[in-house]
């Protein structure tokens, strides 16, 4: 009796998936690198292809595999999609039964997708997704029979397209809605006064004695029955972990916070961690925590029956 094979996913590479892979490897100093290049073109394109067919949003002119000045230096075989992060497009060999990830890849990415090359490299078989939560900091090499269904990276995109990627600011990504405190305030404020004190308050650079780093900061006015400023600001430590402050100032010309209006932290499990209330008078309320890289959290603001959250992953 025969044993079963798996069912791989095969994506066809026309004369324009060869070209473009022709084009990129001939920029390269050695055959060895060309090579290199080659295939990872035409991995990140047979993925783009299939991704684009399930209607998913795909940057490839943002990918790193895309930017000559990256793939000659590294070994990148990355591709961009659109509000959820870079997906890692590792090549294989016939008869290869593991990915090997290069270090330049083991960082910024959402996962990895193990795709094989027929012999005359006319089709491929994308073999399965590696989240980058069960690979990182475990192995840097993915075994065939450990990847996961194509469905989990289809989850894992659905599920971020819904959250606000705060690491993806540092790339000057930002979801719609989320722009720079001094444009949400001076639309908010027609103060010239408390315009100055409110933009001041936004950006911080922080420093210790180590090192010293820009944070970034972004903002939204958001409804509760009264229109409030969220403000998030996210500083990069010296480690993998990443200082969160959030801030909650009112809107509508307004110099006070209403009362008892309500500012709590869920962690990824919806277990309430932290949580802040307004008192009369107050004009801005604050919660600051650390998060490490993939990690999620939700905000929730709530005044009286009105409540609206967010959710974020860093």
């Amino acid at each position: 009796m025969n044993s079963a094979q798996p069912n791989y996913l095969q994506v066809s590479l026309g004369k324009d998936a060869h070209q473009k892979a022709e084009n990129f490897a001939a920029e390269q100093d050695s055959v060895e690198k060309g090579k290199q290049v080659y295939l990872n073109t035409l991995a990140v394109y047979a993925v783009n292809n299939y991704l684009k067919w399930l209607k998913v949003e795909t940057a490839l002119h943002r990918s790193d595999s895309w930017d000559w000045r990256i793939r000659t230096f590294f070994d990148v075989a990355d591709l961009m999609l659109e509000d959820v992060g870079k997906i890692e497009c590792r090549p294989l060999l016939p008869g290869e039964d593991a990915v090997v990830l290069p270090q330049e890849v083991t960082q910024e990415r959402i996962g990895y997708l193990a795709v094989r090359f027929s012999e005359q490299l006319d089709f491929v078989e994308i073999l399965g997704f590696a989240p980058a939560r069960a690979i990182i900091g475990h192995s840097e090499v993915i075994e065939i029979n450990k990847l996961q269904s194509l469905d989990v990276l289809i989850d894992i995109i659905n599920q971020r397209k819904s959250l606000v990627n705060l690491y993806q600011w540092f790339e000057g990504i930002f979801n719609r809605g989320w722009q720079s405190p001094e444009l949400v305030f001076a639309d908010g404020f027609r103060s010239l006064k408390m315009r100055h004190r409110y933009r001041s308050a936004a950006t911080v650079t922080r420093q210790d004695n180590n090192y010293a780093t820009n944070s970034i900061s972004r903002a939204k006015v958001v409804d509760v029955g009264r229109q409030i400023i969220l403000l998030i600001e996210l500083t990069p430590t010296n480690s993998a972990v990443f200082d969160i402050r959030l801030r909650v100032y009112p809107a509508e010309d307004t110099v006070h916070l209403p009362s008892d209006l309500q500012l709590t932290i869920f962690d990824e499990s919806g277990n309430a961690c932290m949580q802040a209330q307004s008192e009369a008078a107050d004009d801005w309320m604050q919660l600051e925590f650390d998060c490490q890289h993939e990690e999620k959290f939700s905000v929730e603001l709530k005044l009286g029956a009105a409540s609206i959250a967010e959710e974020f992953v860093v």
